[in-house]
């Protein structure tokens, strides 16, 4: 398949863009140029070109000393070098500019194409869609009197874009003028209002029979180095005008079929390597935006077709040259391959499976989220596997250093609760001394006041004393003390009494309060207690919870 550099104009001629008009007019007068490109520093940066030329003309004069990018076209029409030819030109057609800036993968200047040198390439085989000249002129002659001013000939050529005008009388052609006529004659700086066509026009014209095969018309074209022929009839007369552009746009029925067929087998060829990706620009894109993601495209046997550069960069390549290296190979001087085969084996069965890789990087351990996927094409026919690979080294630290610091409240949640345990043993070792010390020192001394009552009361008070006493030598249960927390103190001073059992009147007397202060009192421990709304009495409830079983 042939690209631009097979058939372009090279090497090509240049201006900086600080260059002025008279100097750019003059190389494409002496070197006989249709443009001429504006580049600085090798990089084009516009084009001028015969037509803006007449058209700047056509609207006024021209300052020969203006700088050419004053009056360039910008930027130029461009294509890399590689680009298939055909596919140029179909670029040229649409949008009907009749040159295009060839440019290296740099964007440097390396040449241009023009219709003559699309023309030139083309072979026999080409020409077949159409036989004779007939079938692809223009019929549409514009034409003028000899007698008539060049000005008005250009004001002409630049409203109807054309390249050319015919002079003819009678139907005969007289002569003919082009743009490169009216390059010359701008430059000559003359009044062209005062200079008649029969004065300046070629002739004789270059003329071609409307029957003549469009093959031997190319190679007029391209032996006499014209970019146009006029038709006549037997009778000599004009019928037609045929132009490089006419006879190549003639073929654009064999180039579409063409184009096509170039369109479809890369598509195919794009399905069975890449599947859903439908285009190599996308995925080339797509690879090379992703940053520190690794990605990797490989063919059935697990060579590797295409990658970016994170994973050139994953397996220790540095200069980027993975293409048809091995990815087995690879993991082998890099990681755990075997966790790498065990992968493809699932992602060939199950169309995908993820694990982490370990692998050492620049003298570090690191870790990626790796997955790896099988590639099939609409038949469900292996083509290859893919590989992506996202560097997780910093979150898998922040986990191990997170696990690292539960450990350590987990330890320390356990030194915590053998000190709680250690008080907890020593609290009780001191309630129980409490308890005995009671006993010893206290008790004796409440039986000597037995001993001295004089009457009931005294008695009663006595023994409640010695209860209080007992109570806090015995050992509550866990209930009971979130029960002694709620209460005040009077209301556990009627709690105990009504726990050993005496009424309302008793307390009442006992504690030189009104039997209905009592009652008030009782009422409260039952809400307090949970119980005010329970078929159960009070005693029998404290009783439950104070009492040792």
């Amino acid at each position: 398949m042939a690209k631009l550099q097979d058939i372009m104009t090279t090497p090509v001629l240049a201006v900086s863009p600080d260059k002025t008009v008279s100097h750019a007019l003059g190389i494409m007068e002496r070197e006989k140029l249709s443009a001429l490109i504006v580049a600085e520093e090798n990089k084009p940066v516009g084009i001028f070109t015969e037509r803006a030329l007449i058209q700047i003309r056509a609207g006024g004069l021209i300052d020969y000393t203006w700088p050419i990018y004053k009056v360039m076209s910008s930027p130029a029409l461009t294509a890399s070098v590689d680009m298939d030819y055909r596919e140029a030109y179909q670029l040229l057609l649409q949008h009907r500019f009749r040159h295009l800036v060839v440019t290296d993968n740099d964007g440097l200047l390396v040449g241009i194409m023009t219709g003559t040198d699309f023309l030139a390439h083309l072979g026999l085989e080409y020409f077949m869609e159409f036989k004779s000249v007939g079938q692809v002129m223009s019929r549409d002659i514009v034409s003028l009197h000899p007698s008539v001013s060049v000005f008005a000939a250009m004001k002409l050529m630049n409203e109807r874009r054309i390249s050319s005008l015919l002079m003819e009388e009678g139907g005969l052609p007289l002569g003919i003028i082009t743009e490169r006529d009216l390059l010359r004659l701008i430059r000559s700086e003359k009044d062209l209002t005062k200079i008649a066509l029969e004065e300046v026009m070629s002739t004789p014209v270059q003329t071609v029979y409307s029957d003549v095969s469009s093959h031997d018309a190319a190679k007029i074209l391209t032996k006499n180095k014209l970019r146009r022929l006029v038709v006549t009839n037997s009778g000599g007369q004009c019928v037609g005008i045929i132009t490089e552009t006419d006879m190549v746009k003639g073929l654009r029925t064999s180039y579409t079929d063409h184009l096509k067929g170039v369109i479809k087998q890369q598509d195919r060829q794009l399905e069975e390597v890449k599947q859903q990706m439908e285009e190599k620009a996308i995925l080339d894109s797509m690879l090379q935006s992703t940053g520190d993601t690794a990605i990797s495209i490989m063919d059935p046997d697990l060579n590797i077709i295409i990658h970016n550069q994170a994973a050139a960069t994953l397996y220790g390549n540095v200069a980027g040259k993975l293409i048809g290296m091995n990815a087995v190979t690879l993991h082998k001087n890099v990681a755990d391959y075997h966790k790498f085969e065990e992968a493809v084996a699932f992602a060939d069965q199950e169309g995908r499976h993820e694990f982490v890789m370990e692998q050492q990087v620049g003298g570090e351990i690191c870790y990626f989220a790796t997955t790896v996927f099988c590639i099939r094409n609409q038949e469900s026919q292996k083509s290859g596997f893919g590989l992506i690979a996202q560097n997780i080294t910093e979150q898998r630290k922040a986990v191990l250093a997170l696990e690292q610091k539960k450990k350590e409240a987990e330890d320390a949640n356990i030194a915590l609760q053998v000190m709680l345990d250690q008080h907890t043993r020593a609290k009780e070792s001191i309630e129980e001394q409490i308890s005995i010390k009671l006993q010893d020192l206290v008790n004796p001394y409440i039986d000597l006041l037995r001993q001295s009552v004089t009457n009931g009361k005294q008695t009663e008070t006595i023994r409640i004393i010695a209860a209080h006493i007992d109570s806090i030598t015995r050992q509550f249960s866990p209930r009971a003390r979130k029960i002694m927390l709620k209460l005040s103190p009077r209301e556990t001073m009627i709690a105990d009494l009504v726990r050993q059992g005496k009424t309302s009147k008793d307390i009442s007397d006992l504690l030189h309060i009104s039997l209905r202060t009592v009652e008030t009192y009782r009422n409260n421990l039952r809400k307090k207690l949970g119980i005010n709304k329970k078929k159960i009495s009070l005693r029998t409830y404290l009783i439950a919870d104070f009492d040792d079983e």
